[in-house]
C-alpha cells in the first residue's frame, strides 16, 4: 500500500493546516479552524484521521488535479479570466503559463512557495526576457496566488514583496513625408492600398485587418472602427471603448480605398484579403514579407509597421489644421495626454515664429 501519514502543519494567519504525506509528496490543506487548544485536539483526534482514512479508501484522491499546486490554481485562474477578458488576452496568459510559469512551478504546492523563490525566479527570467514579458509573468503569477487566497489555501500573496518591472513602451518612430512617398511609390497592388490606408487613417494594424466594406460609407465619407483581428484570426471588439470610433475618409486616403474596392469590393467582406481572398489571420506575413522588403528597397531604417500610425499622428499635429481633441478622437485615445506624451517631441518648435504680442490688455 502507498505510504501515507500526516500531522498539524505550522499555523498561518492564526489558523490550523493539515500536513499530509502521500506517495512521497507533502500536501498542505487548510482546515479553516482557529489555532486553539480545543481545535488542535479536534484536528488530531477527528479531522486528520478522517482525511487519512478517506485517502486510503479512495474517497479522496490526491492527484495532480486535486493537489493545491501552482498548476491547480493556474487552471482556475484561466477559467475565471476567460469569463471577463478578451480571447487575445487569454491566449497571452496561456502562453505565459505554458512557456514560463508551469515548466518551473506546475507541480509545486502553492503554499510552499516563498518570496525568495520568486525573487530568484524573476531575476533569472530578466536575463533573457524583455521587461514587458517579465511584467506579464508577474501579473499572471500574482493572479494565481490571489485565487489561492480566496480558497484560504494561503493567507498572504508573496508577490506583494516583489517589485514589478518598470517597462517603457517602445518609442514611436514616425516616417518623414519623403519616406512615406518612397514607400507608396515602391509598393504595388493591395499592399500599396494597405499602406495608403495606414498612413492616412491612423488605424491600428488589427483594426485594418478587421475593417469590412460594410464599415465604409462613401456618402458620409467616413469609416466605422467596429472590430479588430489579432493573432490566429481571433476577432474582437476594439481595444477600448474609445477605440470604437469614426474615422473621416480624408482626400489623401480616398484614392487608396477606392483602388482597394476594385480588388475586394465584390466579395462584400473584409477590405483587405489575402491571395486566397480570405481575411488575414494576423499581420505577421504583411510585416515580415511586404513591409520589411519595402523598407529595404527604399533604404529606410527599420520601423515597426505600427509606426504608420505614429506617422499619421505626427502629420496631423504638424498640420495645425485640427484640434488635439479631434486628433485624439480619430486615433481612439482616451484623452489628449497620450498624444502629447508620444508625439510632441516630433513636432517642430514654433516658438521662434510666434508673435511676441499677447494682446491681453486690448481684450479688457
Amino acid at each position: 500500500s502507498a505510504e501515507i501519514g500526516g500531522g498539524i502543519n505550522n499555523t498561518k494567519g492564526g489558523k490550523l493546516y493539515l500536513s499530509i504525506y502521500h506517495n512521497g509528496k507533502r500536501v498542505i490543506q487548510a482546515t479553516g479552524l482557529e489555532d486553539t487548544k480545543k481545535n488542535r485536539k479536534l484536528v488530531e483526534t477527528d479531522l486528520l484521521p478522517n482525511v487519512i482514512f478517506k485517502v486510503q479508501t479512495g474517497q479522496i484522491v490526491l492527484d495532480k488535479n486535486t493537489l493545491k499546486t501552482v498548476g491547480h490554481y493556474a487552471r482556475i485562474f484561466l477559467d475565471i479570466k476567460a469569463q471577463s477578458v478578451k480571447a487575445p488576452t487569454i491566449k497571452r496568459y496561456q502562453g505565459i503559463l505554458t512557456n514560463y510559469i508551469l515548466p518551473a512551478f506546475e507541480d509545486t504546492l502553492i503554499s510552499q512557495i516563498k518570496v525568495s523563490d520568486l525573487r530568484v525566479y524573476i531575476n533569472h527570467m530578466q536575463k533573457n526576457l524583455s521587461g514587458k514579458t517579465i511584467d506579464l509573468i508577474m501579473i499572471v503569477f500574482n493572479g494565481i496566488f490571489q485565487e489561492a487566497i480566496y480558497d484560504e489555501e494561503i493567507d498572504k500573496n508573496p508577490f506583494i514583496h516583489i517589485r514589478r518591472v518598470k517597462t517603457a513602451s517602445e518609442p514611436a518612430q514616425p516616417l518623414s513625408k519623403d519616406e512615406v512617398q518612397k514607400l507608396l511609390n515602391v509598393a504595388k497592388g493591395w499592399f500599396k492600398n494597405f499602406l495608403g490606408v495606414a498612413f492616412f487613417s491612423g488605424m491600428r494594424t488589427g483594426e485594418m485587418l478587421g475593417l469590412k466594406w460594410e464599415d465604409v460609407s462613401w456618402v458620409e465619407s467616413e469609416m466605422v472602427i467596429a472590430r479588430t483581428r489579432g493573432d490566429s484570426g481571433i476577432e474582437t471588439t476594439p481595444k477600448t471603448l474609445k477605440s470604437r470610433r469614426i474615422i473621416p475618409i480624408f482626400d489623401e486616403l480616398r484614392p487608396y480605398l477606392e483602388s482597394q474596392y476594385l480588388l475586394t469590393g465584390k466579395y462584400d467582406s473584409y477590405v483587405f484579403l489575402n491571395s486566397s481572398n480570405e481575411p488575414f489571420r494576423d499581420s505577421h506575413r504583411i510585416r515580415d514579407h511586404h513591409w520589411k522588403r519595402a523598407l529595404e528597397k527604399c533604404g529606410i531604417e527599420y520601423r515597426r509597421l505600427y509606426d504608420t500610425r505614429s506617422t499619421f499622428a505626427t502629420m496631423m499635429v504638424s498640420s495645425n489644421l485640427y484640434s488635439v481633441n479631434l486628433i485624439a478622437q480619430i486615433l481612439g485615445h482616451a484623452d489628449v495626454s497620450m498624444l502629447f506624451r508620444r508625439y510632441n517631441k516630433f513636432i517642430k518648435n514654433d516658438v521662434q515664429k510666434m508673435s511676441r504680442k499677447l494682446g491681453l490688455l486690448e481684450a479688457i
